[in-house]
């Protein structure tokens, strides 16, 4: 004789279960009046078939049982399954959800049975039928979660324990079971066709509620569990990189319309001879990461009216800049710059690299000899012991 039952469950609950210990105490109370004798149990609290539509019994025969057993089994899978429904859910819309199933089921399977019935009376009560709503619903949104199930077993002695089933195989075994004295049944009226029809109601509500997201299941739904992505990680990697990406986008716009309102800046104190204006726009705008080129005309403006206020430091980035963007003209750039370099920064090797890379031929005799005089001056500076911070900015 081996028998078992749930118990407890891991799936996360962030609702505490109202709803679930309200309908637990509904049934028991409901029970207790029956077997009391203050509740009659033909005044609607029977779904009966073949009679009539009778809506009250639609809700009231899910609040019957028919004896202690019939009430426990139903209230210890109640318990279970509706900490994971209600646990997602919250009180009131789990209540609907319950309700919903249980109160759909006996809509139709009166209206159906009332064309199938048979001469003698017949009906059905018990919550199963919303249980096994609630069941499926808890296998489409928690299926790699665990139910403790507690089991006692005799066979010449007692064997008792707990084990760990995932709630999709504890669902699987119960409504494939049913399914299958169903299907061995020829589809006849059964207890077994009444589980399986809950379930039929429960699954679909649940895939429904969870595409339109009305509950959020972490990433440990059945979708994410056939994708093998457990917690959702491909889906937040893949919206992690679309946000990065809309990210990167706006900054490129952003940067882009500084890009356009710097440079317009630029030119306009240029044209009003403020190359110290000029220069601290650029400034600004490279502690924001954008380094602004200038068109060739505006950057040999700025060149010019650093120059004229002696500024050489701030002039050589702007020259290196220009040499840069015209290559094949710059050679008198050249030589002015490693005139700089020896003269007022102390870099006597860039001064070199920059004579090096001049076409000192296409020159005039005039820029020919100062370029040999810059030389002899750098080679001195070396020769002298000179030291060269090159920070290799320009």
């Amino acid at each position: 004789m081996f028998f078992f039952f749930p118990v407890s469950t891991d799936a996360p609950v962030y609702y505490w279960p109202y709803g679930t210990i309200g309908l637990i105490i509904a049934n028991v109370l409901v029970f207790v009046g029956m077997v009391a004798g203050v509740i009659d149990p033909t005044a609607g609290w029977v779904l009966m078939h073949g009679e009539s539509i009778r809506p009250i019994e639609w809700l009231l025969s899910v609040f019957t049982h028919l004896d202690i057993f019939h009430l426990a089994g139903n209230m210890v899978f109640l318990w279970v399954f509706g900490l994971v429904v209600e646990g997602k859910l919250g009180w009131l819309r789990f209540l609907a959800c319950y309700l919903a199933i249980g109160v759909g089921e006996s809509a139709v399977e009166q209206v159906v049975m009332l064309a199938l019935a048979g001469d003698e009376p017949s009906g059905s009560y018990g919550a199963s039928t919303a249980i096994y709503g609630i069941m499926a619903m808890a296998a489409v949104w928690a299926p790699k979660n665990e139910i403790g199930i507690f089991y006692f077993a005799w066979a010449i002695m007692l064997y008792t324990g707990t084990i760990d089933v995932s709630i999709a195989m504890m669902a699987a075994f119960y409504i494939g079971s049913d399914l299958l004295w169903t299907i061995l049944g020829g589809g006849a009226m059964s207890t077994s066709l009444l589980h399986v029809a809950g379930a039929a109601i429960g699954f679909p509500l649940a895939i429904v509620m969870l595409k339109r997201n009305m509950v959020d299941c972490e990433g440990w739904d059945m979708f994410h569990v056939w994708r093998n992505d457990l917690g959702g990680h491909e889906q937040k990697a893949r919206d992690d990189a679309e946000r990065a990406k809309q990210q990167e986008e706006r900054r490129q716009r952003k940067a882009a319309e500084l890009e356009v309102t710097g440079k317009e800046q630029v030119h306009k104190y240029l044209e009003n001879g403020n190359a110290d204006a000029a220069k601290k726009v650029l400034d600004k705008l490279g502690e924001s990461g954008l380094d602004i080129l200038l068109d060739e005309a505006d950057l040999v403006q700025l060149i010019r009216g650093l120059h004229k206020k002696k500024k050489w430091v701030e002039s050589a980035p702007m020259m290196a800049k220009l040499i840069r963007i015209a290559p094949d003209r710059s050679d008198p750039v050249r030589i002015k710059l490693a005139q700089i370099c020896v003269v007022e920064l102390n870099r006597p090797g860039r001064a070199l690299d920059l004579l090096a890379e001049a076409n000192l031929d296409r020159l005039p005799a005039e820029q020919q000899r100062l370029a040999a005089k810059i030389a002899q001056r750098a080679e001195a500076m070396q020769a002298a012991g000179a030291i060269e911070l090159d920070d290799d900015q320009w």
